[in-house]
Protein backbone atom coordinates (compact mmCIF):
# COMPACT_ATOMS: atom_id res chain seq x y z
CA UNK A 1 0.00 0.00 0.00
CA UNK A 2 1.27 3.35 -0.62
CA UNK A 3 2.04 5.81 1.89
CA UNK A 4 -0.07 8.35 1.18
CA UNK A 5 -3.05 5.85 1.49
CA UNK A 6 -1.94 4.48 4.74
CA UNK A 7 -1.27 7.86 6.29
CA UNK A 8 -4.85 9.31 4.80
CA UNK A 9 -7.05 11.41 6.87
CA UNK A 10 -4.29 11.31 9.59
CA UNK A 11 -4.36 14.69 11.57
CA UNK A 12 -1.17 16.39 12.54
CA UNK A 13 1.27 14.40 10.62
CA UNK A 14 3.92 16.03 8.00
CA UNK A 15 5.54 13.61 4.95
CA UNK A 16 8.76 14.29 4.53
CA UNK A 17 10.41 12.61 1.30
CA UNK A 18 8.32 10.45 -1.31
CA UNK A 19 4.69 10.07 -0.12
CA UNK A 20 3.84 7.59 -2.89
CA UNK A 21 6.67 4.64 -1.63
CA UNK A 22 5.07 1.46 -0.76
CA UNK A 23 4.30 0.25 2.59
CA UNK A 24 4.90 -3.37 3.03
CA UNK A 25 4.13 -3.84 6.24
CA UNK A 26 3.75 -1.64 10.15
CA UNK A 27 6.63 -2.55 12.67
CA UNK A 28 7.58 -0.68 16.50
CA UNK A 29 9.82 -3.42 17.45
CA UNK A 30 12.83 -3.33 14.95
CA UNK A 31 13.66 -6.42 14.96
CA UNK A 32 10.74 -7.54 13.83
CA UNK A 33 11.25 -5.34 10.30
CA UNK A 34 11.38 -6.49 6.39
CA UNK A 35 12.35 -5.27 3.87
CA UNK A 36 9.76 -2.25 2.95
CA UNK A 37 8.17 -2.05 6.05
CA UNK A 38 7.55 1.11 7.83
CA UNK A 39 8.99 1.73 11.43
CA UNK A 40 7.15 3.43 14.03
CA UNK A 41 9.67 4.52 16.89
CA UNK A 42 7.10 4.58 19.88
CA UNK A 43 8.34 5.65 23.59
CA UNK A 44 7.70 2.18 25.16
CA UNK A 45 8.07 1.81 28.92
CA UNK A 46 11.45 1.19 29.10
CA UNK A 47 13.02 1.75 25.57
CA UNK A 48 12.29 4.67 23.38
CA UNK A 49 12.14 3.86 19.38
CA UNK A 50 14.22 6.38 18.24
CA UNK A 51 17.18 4.81 19.80
CA UNK A 52 16.36 1.77 17.18
CA UNK A 53 15.74 4.05 13.70
CA UNK A 54 19.69 2.68 12.47
CA UNK A 55 18.64 -0.95 13.35
CA UNK A 56 15.75 -0.68 11.60
CA UNK A 57 17.21 0.84 8.23
CA UNK A 58 19.48 -1.77 8.93
CA UNK A 59 16.75 -4.49 8.35
CA UNK A 60 15.33 -2.70 5.34
CA UNK A 61 12.88 -0.08 6.52
CA UNK A 62 12.05 2.08 4.13
CA UNK A 63 9.66 4.56 6.00
CA UNK A 64 9.66 6.19 9.50
CA UNK A 65 7.24 7.00 11.74
CA UNK A 66 9.14 9.72 14.24
CA UNK A 67 7.75 12.19 16.67
CA UNK A 68 7.63 15.82 15.00
CA UNK A 69 10.84 17.79 15.07
CA UNK A 70 12.52 14.67 14.33
CA UNK A 71 15.77 15.08 12.09
CA UNK A 72 16.23 12.74 9.40
CA UNK A 73 18.52 10.01 10.03
CA UNK A 74 19.42 6.72 7.58
CA UNK A 75 17.76 7.79 4.07
CA UNK A 76 14.26 6.87 3.31
CA UNK A 77 10.97 8.63 3.73
CA UNK A 78 9.89 10.13 7.33
CA UNK A 79 6.80 10.82 8.92
CA UNK A 80 6.42 12.96 11.72
CA UNK A 81 3.89 13.26 13.97
CA UNK A 82 2.58 15.25 17.33
CA UNK A 83 1.16 12.00 18.79
CA UNK A 84 3.02 8.62 17.29
CA UNK A 85 1.20 6.06 18.76
CA UNK A 86 -1.99 7.48 17.76
CA UNK A 87 -0.82 7.82 14.71
CA UNK A 88 0.11 4.18 14.18
CA UNK A 89 -2.79 3.26 15.04
CA UNK A 90 -5.07 5.17 12.36
CA UNK A 91 -2.10 4.12 10.25
CA UNK A 92 -2.88 0.26 10.81
CA UNK A 93 -6.43 0.89 10.59
CA UNK A 94 -6.02 2.18 7.60
CA UNK A 95 -3.88 -0.32 6.63
CA UNK A 96 -5.38 -2.84 7.22
CA UNK A 97 -8.65 -1.67 5.64
CA UNK A 98 -10.64 -0.64 8.88
CA UNK A 99 -11.35 -4.56 9.88
CA UNK A 100 -13.55 -3.27 12.72
CA UNK A 101 -15.77 -2.01 10.85
CA UNK A 102 -16.81 -5.24 9.10
CA UNK A 103 -17.13 -6.65 13.00
CA UNK A 104 -19.60 -6.80 15.50
CA UNK A 105 -16.84 -5.57 18.27
CA UNK A 106 -17.33 -5.66 22.00
CA UNK A 107 -15.26 -4.15 23.85
CA UNK A 108 -14.72 -5.11 27.65
CA UNK A 109 -13.41 -2.70 30.10
CA UNK A 110 -12.69 -2.84 33.83
CA UNK A 111 -10.33 -3.72 36.88
CA UNK A 112 -12.21 -7.74 36.82
CA UNK A 113 -14.16 -9.92 35.18
CA UNK A 114 -12.96 -9.11 31.87
CA UNK A 115 -11.97 -12.31 31.21
CA UNK A 116 -14.79 -14.07 32.17
CA UNK A 117 -17.47 -11.79 30.93
CA UNK A 118 -15.95 -12.00 27.27
CA UNK A 119 -15.86 -15.81 27.26
CA UNK A 120 -19.43 -15.82 27.63
CA UNK A 121 -20.02 -13.54 25.30
CA UNK A 122 -17.84 -15.59 23.03
CA UNK A 123 -20.22 -18.91 23.73
CA UNK A 124 -23.41 -16.59 23.42
CA UNK A 125 -22.28 -15.81 20.19
CA UNK A 126 -21.21 -19.60 19.12
CA UNK A 127 -24.78 -20.86 20.33
CA UNK A 128 -26.21 -18.88 17.94
CA UNK A 129 -24.19 -19.64 15.46
CA UNK A 130 -21.86 -16.57 14.77
CA UNK A 131 -18.13 -17.30 14.28
CA UNK A 132 -16.30 -14.64 16.33
CA UNK A 133 -13.05 -13.86 17.33
CA UNK A 134 -11.56 -13.25 20.94
CA UNK A 135 -8.93 -10.53 21.99
CA UNK A 136 -7.73 -10.74 26.07
CA UNK A 137 -5.47 -11.98 28.87
CA UNK A 138 -5.67 -15.46 28.49
CA UNK A 139 -4.65 -16.06 24.88
CA UNK A 140 -6.60 -14.99 20.73
CA UNK A 141 -8.75 -17.17 19.26
CA UNK A 142 -9.17 -16.03 15.69
CA UNK A 143 -11.11 -18.67 13.17
CA UNK A 144 -10.32 -21.40 15.25
CA UNK A 145 -6.72 -20.90 15.83
CA UNK A 146 -5.33 -20.11 19.14
CA UNK A 147 -2.57 -17.72 19.35
CA UNK A 148 -0.32 -16.77 22.65
CA UNK A 149 -1.60 -13.53 24.29
CA UNK A 150 1.84 -11.06 25.39
CA UNK A 151 -0.63 -8.35 26.86
CA UNK A 152 -4.67 -8.38 27.35
CA UNK A 153 -4.74 -5.82 24.40
CA UNK A 154 -2.32 -6.05 21.57
CA UNK A 155 -0.79 -3.01 19.87
CA UNK A 156 -2.41 -1.47 17.26
CA UNK A 157 -0.60 -2.98 14.57
CA UNK A 158 -1.20 -6.43 15.97
CA UNK A 159 -4.69 -5.54 16.84
CA UNK A 160 -5.50 -4.92 13.57
CA UNK A 161 -3.94 -7.35 12.34
CA UNK A 162 -5.98 -9.67 14.60
CA UNK A 163 -9.14 -8.13 13.46
CA UNK A 164 -8.30 -8.73 9.97
CA UNK A 165 -7.45 -12.34 10.17
CA UNK A 166 -10.98 -12.84 11.74
CA UNK A 167 -12.96 -10.96 8.52
CA UNK A 168 -10.69 -13.53 6.13
CA UNK A 169 -11.86 -15.94 8.36
CA UNK A 170 -15.15 -15.30 8.00
CA UNK A 171 -16.03 -14.03 11.43
CA UNK A 172 -18.83 -11.67 12.13
CA UNK A 173 -18.13 -10.46 15.83
CA UNK A 174 -14.57 -9.87 18.30
CA UNK A 175 -14.85 -10.02 21.41
CA UNK A 176 -11.92 -8.03 23.34
CA UNK A 177 -10.64 -6.88 26.41
CA UNK A 178 -9.86 -3.38 26.54
CA UNK A 179 -6.85 -2.99 29.22
CA UNK A 180 -6.12 0.68 30.40
CA UNK A 181 -2.59 0.59 29.59
CA UNK A 182 -4.39 -0.19 25.79
CA UNK A 183 -6.36 3.21 26.15
CA UNK A 184 -3.81 5.46 27.28
CA UNK A 185 -1.10 4.10 24.86
CA UNK A 186 -3.71 4.58 22.32
CA UNK A 187 -3.82 0.38 20.75
CA UNK A 188 -7.58 1.18 20.21
CA UNK A 189 -7.61 4.27 18.66
CA UNK A 190 -9.44 4.23 15.52
CA UNK A 191 -11.99 1.05 16.73
CA UNK A 192 -15.46 0.89 15.94
CA UNK A 193 -16.91 -0.81 19.05
CA UNK A 194 -20.84 -1.81 18.86
CA UNK A 195 -20.83 -2.19 22.13
CA UNK A 196 -18.44 -0.86 25.28
CA UNK A 197 -18.92 -2.50 28.34
CA UNK A 198 -17.53 -1.30 31.76
CA UNK A 199 -17.53 -3.76 34.76
CA UNK A 200 -15.41 -1.79 37.46
CA UNK A 201 -12.49 -0.05 39.38
CA UNK A 202 -10.65 -1.12 41.57
CA UNK A 203 -7.27 -0.72 42.87
CA UNK A 204 -4.55 -1.63 40.26
CA UNK A 205 -1.59 -0.72 38.20
CA UNK A 206 -1.66 2.33 40.03
CA UNK A 207 2.60 1.76 39.10
CA UNK A 208 1.31 3.03 35.29
CA UNK A 209 -1.64 5.13 36.62
CA UNK A 210 -0.58 8.03 39.06
CA UNK A 211 -3.70 7.71 41.20
CA UNK A 212 -7.20 6.40 40.94
CA UNK A 213 -8.62 9.27 39.31
CA UNK A 214 -5.87 9.00 36.41
CA UNK A 215 -6.88 5.36 36.37
CA UNK A 216 -10.61 6.02 35.75
CA UNK A 217 -10.06 8.86 32.88
CA UNK A 218 -8.58 6.12 30.94
CA UNK A 219 -11.10 3.61 31.62
CA UNK A 220 -13.52 6.70 30.51
CA UNK A 221 -12.08 7.58 26.96
CA UNK A 222 -13.10 4.83 25.81
CA UNK A 223 -16.92 5.56 26.03
CA UNK A 224 -15.82 9.09 25.11
CA UNK A 225 -14.30 7.98 21.96
CA UNK A 226 -17.00 8.82 19.31
CA UNK A 227 -16.42 5.71 18.14
CA UNK A 228 -19.28 3.41 20.45
CA UNK A 229 -22.56 2.61 18.93
CA UNK A 230 -24.03 1.25 22.31
CA UNK A 231 -22.65 1.82 25.89
CA UNK A 232 -23.33 -1.03 29.15
CA UNK A 233 -22.26 0.29 32.82
CA UNK A 234 -22.41 -1.43 35.98
CA UNK A 235 -24.65 0.75 38.29
CA UNK A 236 -23.54 -1.19 41.30
CA UNK A 237 -19.80 -0.03 41.15
CA UNK A 238 -19.07 3.66 41.99
CA UNK A 239 -16.93 4.91 39.12
CA UNK A 240 -19.62 2.88 37.27
CA UNK A 241 -22.31 5.37 38.37
CA UNK A 242 -19.77 8.10 38.12
CA UNK A 243 -19.74 7.31 34.45
CA UNK A 244 -23.14 6.95 33.58
CA UNK A 245 -23.89 10.49 35.21
CA UNK A 246 -20.66 11.92 33.01
CA UNK A 247 -21.84 9.97 29.94
CA UNK A 248 -25.53 11.69 29.94
CA UNK A 249 -26.56 9.73 27.02
CA UNK A 250 -28.29 6.44 26.59
CA UNK A 251 -26.46 4.02 28.99
CA UNK A 252 -27.74 0.15 29.52
CA UNK A 253 -27.12 -0.49 33.27
CA UNK A 254 -26.71 -3.40 35.36
CA UNK A 255 -26.51 -4.26 39.07
CA UNK A 256 -27.80 -6.96 41.57
CA UNK A 257 -30.72 -4.69 42.69
CA UNK A 258 -31.52 -1.92 40.19
CA UNK A 259 -30.36 -1.51 36.66
CA UNK A 260 -32.16 -2.20 33.32
CA UNK A 261 -31.00 -5.87 33.55
CA UNK A 262 -30.73 -7.29 37.39
CA UNK A 263 -31.92 -10.10 39.18
CA UNK A 264 -35.74 -10.92 40.11
CA UNK A 265 -35.76 -13.09 42.77
CA UNK A 266 -33.93 -15.48 44.83
CA UNK A 267 -30.62 -15.62 43.56
CA UNK A 268 -28.68 -18.83 44.16
CA UNK A 269 -25.35 -19.53 44.80
CA UNK A 270 -23.90 -23.24 44.98
CA UNK A 271 -20.43 -25.04 44.61
CA UNK A 272 -21.70 -26.18 41.52
CA UNK A 273 -22.85 -22.63 39.82
CA UNK A 274 -25.70 -19.89 40.24
CA UNK A 275 -29.10 -19.19 39.50
CA UNK A 276 -31.39 -16.96 38.95
CA UNK A 277 -33.87 -15.14 36.65
CA UNK A 278 -32.95 -11.75 35.10
CA UNK A 279 -35.25 -8.69 34.30
CA UNK A 280 -33.94 -7.35 30.81
CA UNK A 281 -35.19 -4.88 28.09
CA UNK A 282 -36.10 -7.99 26.21
CA UNK A 283 -37.70 -10.10 28.49
CA UNK A 284 -36.72 -12.35 31.46
CA UNK A 285 -33.27 -14.74 31.20
CA UNK A 286 -33.11 -17.76 32.94
CA UNK A 287 -29.88 -18.24 34.32
CA UNK A 288 -28.14 -21.57 35.11
CA UNK A 289 -24.50 -21.17 35.27
CA UNK A 290 -21.92 -23.56 35.88
CA UNK A 291 -19.84 -20.41 37.09
CA UNK A 292 -20.46 -20.10 40.95
CA UNK A 293 -20.28 -16.82 42.58
CA UNK A 294 -22.52 -13.55 43.22
CA UNK A 295 -19.27 -11.77 41.55
CA UNK A 296 -19.90 -13.78 37.82
CA UNK A 297 -23.17 -13.25 38.14
CA UNK A 298 -21.95 -9.55 37.36
CA UNK A 299 -19.77 -10.79 34.37
CA UNK A 300 -23.16 -12.92 33.43
CA UNK A 301 -25.35 -9.54 32.94
CA UNK A 302 -22.40 -8.01 31.48
CA UNK A 303 -22.68 -10.40 28.47
CA UNK A 304 -26.51 -10.37 28.60
CA UNK A 305 -26.75 -7.06 28.26
CA UNK A 306 -23.39 -7.22 25.21
CA UNK A 307 -25.58 -10.20 23.20
CA UNK A 308 -28.80 -8.52 23.70
CA UNK A 309 -27.47 -5.19 22.27
CA UNK A 310 -25.97 -6.80 19.06
CA UNK A 311 -29.59 -8.73 18.76
CA UNK A 312 -29.55 -11.92 20.01
CA UNK A 313 -32.69 -13.32 21.68
CA UNK A 314 -33.12 -14.34 24.71
CA UNK A 315 -33.27 -18.49 24.07
CA UNK A 316 -30.22 -17.79 22.28
CA UNK A 317 -28.33 -16.26 25.41
CA UNK A 318 -29.63 -18.06 27.77
CA UNK A 319 -28.32 -21.73 26.39
CA UNK A 320 -25.26 -19.85 25.10
CA UNK A 321 -24.66 -18.60 29.21
CA UNK A 322 -25.60 -22.36 29.94
CA UNK A 323 -22.38 -23.48 27.54
CA UNK A 324 -19.88 -21.98 28.94
CA UNK A 325 -18.89 -24.20 31.99
CA UNK A 326 -15.57 -22.88 32.83
CA UNK A 327 -13.10 -20.16 32.44
CA UNK A 328 -8.85 -20.82 32.21
CA UNK A 329 -7.91 -19.30 35.86
CA UNK A 330 -11.04 -17.95 36.67
CA UNK A 331 -12.47 -19.78 39.96
CA UNK A 332 -11.13 -23.05 38.03
CA UNK A 333 -12.13 -26.21 39.36
CA UNK A 334 -9.53 -28.73 39.78
CA UNK A 335 -10.94 -32.16 41.06
CA UNK A 336 -8.63 -34.99 40.75
CA UNK A 337 -11.45 -37.35 43.23
CA UNK A 338 -10.26 -35.60 46.57
CA UNK A 339 -12.25 -34.68 49.44
CA UNK A 340 -11.87 -31.21 49.37
CA UNK A 341 -12.47 -28.88 46.74
CA UNK A 342 -9.44 -27.24 44.65
CA UNK A 343 -9.74 -23.94 42.57
CA UNK A 344 -7.41 -21.73 41.02
CA UNK A 345 -7.82 -18.29 40.33
CA UNK A 346 -6.18 -15.49 39.05
CA UNK A 347 -7.44 -12.78 41.61
CA UNK A 348 -4.39 -9.82 41.52
CA UNK A 349 -6.04 -6.89 43.40
CA UNK A 350 -7.69 -6.75 46.81
CA UNK A 351 -11.35 -6.22 45.88
CA UNK A 352 -10.57 -9.93 43.77
CA UNK A 353 -9.25 -11.69 46.55
CA UNK A 354 -12.17 -10.50 48.24
CA UNK A 355 -14.47 -11.75 45.98
CA UNK A 356 -13.22 -15.18 45.65
CA UNK A 357 -12.73 -15.64 49.16
CA UNK A 358 -16.47 -14.76 50.03
CA UNK A 359 -17.46 -16.79 47.15
CA UNK A 360 -15.56 -19.78 48.89
CA UNK A 361 -16.36 -19.34 52.31
CA UNK A 362 -19.96 -18.86 51.11
CA UNK A 363 -19.65 -22.59 49.16
CA UNK A 364 -17.34 -24.22 51.37
CA UNK A 365 -18.69 -26.31 54.70
CA UNK A 366 -15.10 -26.59 56.27
CA UNK A 367 -11.70 -24.58 56.26
CA UNK A 368 -11.02 -22.02 53.39
CA UNK A 369 -6.97 -22.45 52.68
CA UNK A 370 -5.39 -20.10 50.95
CA UNK A 371 -2.20 -20.21 48.76
CA UNK A 372 -1.44 -15.83 47.71
CA UNK A 373 1.45 -14.28 46.30
CA UNK A 374 1.63 -10.56 44.22
CA UNK A 375 3.81 -10.23 41.02
CA UNK A 376 6.91 -8.25 41.13
CA UNK A 377 7.14 -4.87 39.33
CA UNK A 378 3.90 -3.67 39.58
CA UNK A 379 1.84 -1.56 41.84
CA UNK A 380 3.59 -2.36 45.41
CA UNK A 381 0.66 -0.13 46.79
CA UNK A 382 -2.07 -3.30 46.40
CA UNK A 383 -0.13 -6.12 48.72
CA UNK A 384 -0.84 -4.95 51.78
CA UNK A 385 -4.64 -5.11 51.19
CA UNK A 386 -4.39 -8.20 49.23
CA UNK A 387 -2.97 -9.89 52.40
CA UNK A 388 -5.70 -8.27 54.42
CA UNK A 389 -7.91 -9.35 52.44
CA UNK A 390 -6.84 -13.31 51.91
CA UNK A 391 -6.11 -13.09 55.88
CA UNK A 392 -9.75 -12.02 57.14
CA UNK A 393 -11.06 -14.45 55.08
CA UNK A 394 -8.81 -17.74 55.12
CA UNK A 395 -8.25 -20.17 58.11
CA UNK A 396 -5.11 -21.21 56.97
CA UNK A 397 -2.96 -18.76 54.83
CA UNK A 398 0.38 -19.64 52.69
CA UNK A 399 2.05 -15.83 51.55
CA UNK A 400 4.54 -17.49 48.67
CA UNK A 401 5.94 -16.07 45.61
CA UNK A 402 4.20 -15.25 42.13
CA UNK A 403 6.15 -13.71 39.52
CA UNK A 404 8.76 -11.54 40.76
CA UNK A 405 10.36 -10.57 37.82
CA UNK A 406 13.56 -7.93 38.69
CA UNK A 407 12.42 -8.04 42.72
CA UNK A 408 13.68 -9.71 45.69
CA UNK A 409 10.88 -12.21 46.45
CA UNK A 410 11.50 -11.67 50.30
CA UNK A 411 10.43 -8.03 49.73
CA UNK A 412 7.07 -8.67 48.21
CA UNK A 413 6.33 -11.35 50.61
CA UNK A 414 7.34 -8.42 52.98
CA UNK A 415 4.72 -5.86 51.75
CA UNK A 416 2.08 -8.29 51.35
CA UNK A 417 2.77 -9.27 55.19
CA UNK A 418 2.74 -6.00 56.25
CA UNK A 419 -0.91 -5.49 55.92
CA UNK A 420 -1.53 -8.43 58.28
CA UNK A 421 -1.90 -7.07 61.70
CA UNK A 422 -4.06 -9.69 63.83
CA UNK A 423 -5.25 -12.73 61.55
CA UNK A 424 -7.58 -14.95 62.21
CA UNK A 425 -6.51 -17.84 61.04
CA UNK A 426 -2.90 -19.59 60.68
CA UNK A 427 -0.88 -17.63 58.36
CA UNK A 428 3.08 -18.90 56.70
CA UNK A 429 5.35 -17.37 54.59
CA UNK A 430 6.56 -20.23 51.88
CA UNK A 431 8.63 -18.52 49.14
CA UNK A 432 8.62 -21.74 47.05
CA UNK A 433 5.28 -21.31 45.36
CA UNK A 434 5.23 -25.31 44.24
CA UNK A 435 6.30 -26.05 48.18
CA UNK A 436 3.06 -23.72 49.25
CA UNK A 437 0.76 -25.42 46.92
CA UNK A 438 1.94 -28.67 48.11
CA UNK A 439 1.54 -27.26 51.94
CA UNK A 440 -2.07 -26.21 51.21
CA UNK A 441 -2.69 -29.65 49.86
CA UNK A 442 -1.61 -31.31 52.89
CA UNK A 443 -3.30 -29.38 55.33
CA UNK A 444 -6.87 -29.74 53.24
CA UNK A 445 -9.32 -32.07 55.23
CA UNK A 446 -12.51 -33.38 53.67
CA UNK A 447 -15.32 -30.31 52.98
CA UNK A 448 -12.26 -27.79 52.87
CA UNK A 449 -11.33 -25.88 49.85
CA UNK A 450 -7.77 -24.75 48.61
CA UNK A 451 -7.80 -21.83 46.80
CA UNK A 452 -4.40 -20.82 44.92
CA UNK A 453 -4.74 -17.37 44.15
CA UNK A 454 -2.91 -15.06 41.72
CA UNK A 455 -1.47 -16.66 38.78
CA UNK A 456 -5.07 -17.97 37.33
CA UNK A 457 -4.21 -19.37 33.68
CA UNK A 458 -0.47 -18.48 33.54
CA UNK A 459 1.88 -21.26 32.46
CA UNK A 460 4.57 -19.74 33.45
CA UNK A 461 6.72 -18.09 36.18
CA UNK A 462 9.55 -14.42 35.67
CA UNK A 463 12.10 -14.87 38.20
CA UNK A 464 14.55 -12.47 37.45
CA UNK A 465 15.09 -12.66 33.21
CA UNK A 466 14.01 -16.18 33.19
CA UNK A 467 10.53 -17.52 32.21
CA UNK A 468 10.14 -21.01 33.56
CA UNK A 469 7.12 -23.63 33.14
CA UNK A 470 4.78 -23.04 35.91
CA UNK A 471 0.97 -23.63 35.43
CA UNK A 472 -1.27 -23.47 39.28
CA UNK A 473 -3.52 -25.44 37.66
CA UNK A 474 -0.76 -28.57 36.67
CA UNK A 475 1.03 -27.90 40.13
CA UNK A 476 -2.45 -27.85 41.72
CA UNK A 477 -3.36 -31.24 40.46
CA UNK A 478 0.07 -32.83 40.75
CA UNK A 479 0.38 -32.22 44.45
CA UNK A 480 -3.71 -33.48 45.12
CA UNK A 481 -2.37 -36.59 42.82
CA UNK A 482 0.59 -37.10 45.05
CA UNK A 483 -0.85 -36.48 48.26
CA UNK A 484 -3.84 -38.89 47.09
CA UNK A 485 -1.60 -41.52 46.03
CA UNK A 486 0.13 -41.67 49.51
CA UNK A 487 -2.62 -42.15 51.31
CA UNK A 488 -3.44 -45.57 49.10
Amino acid sequence: MRLQDVMNGIENIQILGDSAVNVASLKYDSRRVLEGDMFAAVQGEKLDGMNFIEDAAGRGAATFLVPEGTEKGPEGTYVTASNVRKALALASRNFFGDPSSKLKVVGITGTNGKTTSSYLVHGILKQAGIDSGLIGTVQYLVGGEVISAARTTPESPDLFGLMDMMVQNGCGACIMEVSSHALVLHRVTGVKLEVAVFMNLTRDHLDFHKDMEEYFRAKATLFESGEVSHKVVNRDDPFGMRLIQELGAEVLTFGMHEGDISPEGAVTVKAWGSRCRLKTPWGPVDVNTALPGRFNLYNIMAAVASCGLLGLDIDTITKGLSSVKRVPGRFENVDRGQPFSAVVDYAHTPDAVQNILENARAITVGRVITVLGCGGDRDASKRPLMGQAAARLSDILFISSDNPRSEDPESIIDDIMAGIDAPSGAVERITDRRTAIDRAVREAKPGDMVVVAGKGHENYQIIGERVLPFSDVDELALAIEKVMGEKL
